[in-house]
């Protein structure tokens, strides 16, 4: 898109990290462009803090203005019609996990038992979201999905038991979501302080890197969640080795809708200084690195080229450890349960 400058007064200056208080800092990236989805207007500076290594915008939109950098964004759509070829593959995969997770995801194709083996071939080409395993072996109760989107996940888990609720900022994402029946409050994350302590899952994916007071989201979900609760957070890793090869056109920044993300060892010595039990889950990188391939040479939409590339550049690049991971993906209890 061409470039359109941010309103100026609808900026603020950012003097610390937004997750450890810490001053020091360096620039990382300036620039920085909405080369994700190209809908929101800006050039947007990068700061890496000096003391816990999370990346931050300095400035970044205000509050009453980050709306207008989600005119067109991907969880907020309304539109649920499908072709009959994303309706098969949809079955297929809710076959395959299924099968995977013993246990029922509707709709699914209905192989009989004997056939499974059918499914397990695919493995490779279907990567398991994350909490779709939790939520298949953990006792149901109450689920929380904070920043739900259109209620995708929300479904999955509604499917499988859970007395599942979730909270979305953006209206239209709501519509969408209650339009398949799913119980969604429209309001932003501090209507978590209506679950104190009633939480037995509690999900947020992909939310803190988005909001304003990272920590006091921190401090909302850890006290939803019930004594034998259970946290699934995922955000992007400001230290990943996705980040370290494509730099700024790392899928992860996402200026300027991703205003603070932080490092992922910090999180979980956070965490855990919280009393938290933290498990890293691995997380799948082939779908950010197709994405910052495209992001790269500036592409408005992903080209064969892009998975060809993104293939060659993962095969080419160390396996990351588990500090590394693009995304850090976290199951967390309580330690003293």
């Amino acid at each position: 898109m061409a470039f359109e400058p941010w309103p100026a007064d609808a900026l603020e200056g950012v003097s610390n990290c937004p997750y450890c208080n810490g001053a020091d800092r360096s620039l990382a990236y300036e620039g920085v462009q909405d080369w994700a989805f190209g809908s929101a207007p800006g050039r947007w500076s990068y700061w890496n803090c000096s003391r816990c290594q999370a990346l931050y915008l300095h400035p970044r939109p205000t509050r009453a203005s980050i709306g207008n950098a989600y005119t067109r964004y991907y969880t907020h759509s309304g539109d649920q019609r499908t072709s009959r070829l994303s309706v098969f593959k949809q079955r297929l995969r809710n076959e395959y996990w299924s099968n995977t997770l013993q246990t029922s995801i509707a709709p699914r194709l209905g192989l009989p038992r004997w056939a499974a083996w059918a499914t397990a071939g695919l493995k490779p080409r279907i990567a398991e979201p994350f909490g779709l395993r939790q939520w298949a072996q953990l006792p149901k109760g109450l689920l929380i999905d904070v920043g739900c989107g259109n209620g995708d996940k929300l479904k999955l888990a509604t499917q499988l038991g859970w007395q599942a609720r979730g909270i979305e900022l953006d209206a239209s994402a709501v519509q969408a979501a209650q339009a398949q029946g799913l119980q969604v409050e429209q309001g932003g994350y501090e209507l978590l302080a209506n679950y104190r302590g009633q939480a037995d899952c509690v999900v947020c994916s992909h939310v803190l890197e988005h909001v304003h007071q990272p920590l006091h989201l921190l401090q909302l979900l850890l006290a939803s969640l019930s004594p034998h609760g259970v946290l699934l957070l995922s955000v992007p890793n400001a230290t990943s080795f996705m980040r370290r090869h494509y730099g700024e056109n790392w899928r992860g920044l996402e200026a300027p809708r991703h205003l603070a993300i932080p490092d992922g060892a910090w999180l979980i010595d956070y965490l855990r200084a919280q009393c938290m039990r933290c498990t890293q889950v691995p997380s799948y990188p082939l779908e950010t690195a197709v994405e910052s391939e495209r992001i790269q040479r500036r592409g408005g939409a992903v080209l064969p080229i892009d998975l060809r590339n993104a293939r060659q550049q993962l095969r080419g690049l160390a396996s990351p450890d588990m500090a590394q991971q693009d995304v850090t993906q976290l199951v967390c209890t309580w330690a003293k349960a």
